[in-house]
């Protein structure tokens, strides 16, 4: 009979402190640094009778005589990364860049009625509170412009916001009076770091 080795002995006891741990028995850490995502351009109506869906929650304090009306869109990172999550421990998620560009439809607009624009992070579920992430004010220097530019970045981690693939960015806007119609494009860059399940993946345990 073959004695095991001091080696094969210890293995299963390192395995079990790895489970001790709370990590998979067979795992990889995949870094992705940069994923980006570019919706189609987005299309407003005139918000002279907003439908009360697109208005803000109820929670949002607006100041006296303004109307807030909100949009959401839905960030998708992609059938790769989804294939890459569905037997993930464990998903870190920054947005390292974000772009939202609002331009009136008719040449002669402009969004001098637009006191603030707000963009977030929220979650479908309902259950975590929104993260803001960028906010345009408007400004006494440009006081009518023709097009309004949202950028920012968030170092906070969105990984528990993920649905399947996909993150749900909202924008708010507060105005003042009624603004004609207008086109949204929007872009985004993200950092992912995924704890990845391998046993799972292959079945192994």
């Amino acid at each position: 009979m073959r004695t095991p080795t001091l080696a094969a002995r210890l293995l299963p006891l390192a395995l079990l402190g790895l489970a001790a741990c709370g990590k998979p028995l067979l795992y990889a850490e995949v870094e992705i640094p940069s994923a980006k995502v570019t919706l189609a351009s987005q299309t407003f109506p005139s918000t002279a009778s907003p439908a009360p869906a697109d208005l803000c929650p109820a929670e949002v304090v607006v100041a006296p005589g303004n109307t807030c009306i909100q949009r959401t869109f839905g960030f998708d990172l992609g059938g790769d990364f989804r294939d890459l999550i569905k037997d993930s421990m464990d998903i870190e998620l920054r947005l390292t860049r974000l772009g939202i560009t609002l331009a009136a439809t008719d040449p002669l607009g402009d969004f001098g009625s637009v006191e603030q624009v707000l963009v977030g992070v929220s979650d479908p579920g309902g259950v975590l509170p929104g993260v803001d992430i960028a906010t345009y004010r408007k400004s006494a220097a440009n006081p009518t412009p023709s097009t309004i530019v949202v950028g920012g970045q968030s170092n906070v981690d969105l990984g528990t916001y993920l649905i399947g693939s996909q993150l749900q960015i909202y924008a708010r806007l507060e105005f003042n009076r009624v603004i004609d119609g207008f086109t949204a494009d929007v872009l985004a860059d993200f950092y992912a770091k995924v704890l990845v399940d391998y046993g799972k993946a292959g079945g192994i345990y």
